[in-house]
């Protein structure tokens, strides 16, 4: 059973049918009209996990979402109604059973980084994509988000709130317990990190050009005597990056 199998009561849990607070906060309102879809247009959604940005979609965007989870894949055919959207349990890293130069956009939301090989993942991005079909990478910030290597520290004599980060050039693979109360018995997800420039260059070698870099905030407000240092860290220290990359350079299929 993979990770995201153990994970998926969890995950649908906190997620839901149209996805989590910053989900409908943050995300899908800024990626959805990035990804430029029009009527006939089709989408390839990798690491999908139970379909949320196929509920999200204009109407007559033909959607495919895929996911290594069955677990997953099950909840997003039962959850989704649009008879346009599809779901294929497969490896995004692996050869996917699906026409090569057949989709106009692709899309990694919030998936990316829970990749073991994400080279493969980005070929197959650009095997199954259309020459100038757009690919939109989403993440936890590569800059002030890693797992076990940042966190929040607080200077209590300029009373602000900071962002610490202990560890960021190297590469890691890092296990996430899925309960943290019951440690890795709980069962384990990864998250690999990365650093900004292993992103712009992998796009590049693989005949992406990057038209788009965008660094969204959490629009919470915290109330109480820490409010304005709270408020004012959440404005100053994004939580996501996204990244919209072309694709000019279209690979051989031979």
């Amino acid at each position: 059973m993979s990770g995201w199998d153990q994970a998926e009561n969890w995950y649908s849990g906190c997620v839901g049918k149209e996805g989590h607070y910053y989900h409908q906060a943050v995300i899908l309102p800024r990626l959805v009209p990035l990804l430029d879809l029009l009527p006939g247009h089709s989408l390839l959604d990798l690491g999908c996990g139970q379909g949320i940005l196929a509920r999200s979609l204009p109407k007559k965007i033909a959607y495919t979402g895929i996911d290594l989870s069955p677990k997953l894949i099950a909840e997003a055919k039962k959850i989704t109604k649009d008879p346009a959207a599809s779901f294929i349990v497969s490896d995004a890293s692996k050869p996917l059973p699906l026409p090569h130069n057949a989709f106009d956009r692709a899309c990694f939301l919030l998936s990316f980084q829970n990749m073991e090989h994400p080279e493969k993942a980005i070929q197959n991005a650009s095997l199954h994509l259309k020459e100038k079909g757009k690919l939109l990478l989403v993440l936890n910030h590569p800059c002030f988000r890693i797992p076990r290597q940042s966190g929040w520290g607080i200077d209590e004599m300029a009373k602000l709130q900071y962002r610490k980060v202990n560890s960021y050039m190297s590469s890691m693979q890092i296990p996430l317990a899925i309960h943290p109360s019951q440690g890795e018995k709980g069962g384990v997800t990864m998250s690999y990190h990365h650093p900004l420039s292993y992103y712009t260059q992998l796009l590049q070698k693989h005949g992406f050009l990057l038209y788009a870099l965008e660094e969204w905030c959490s629009d919470k407000k915290s109330t109480g005597p820490k409010a304005k240092m709270e408020n004012r860290a959440r404005k100053e220290i994004p939580l996501f990056l996204t990244l919209g990359a072309m694709l000019c350079n279209k690979p051989s299929t031979h």
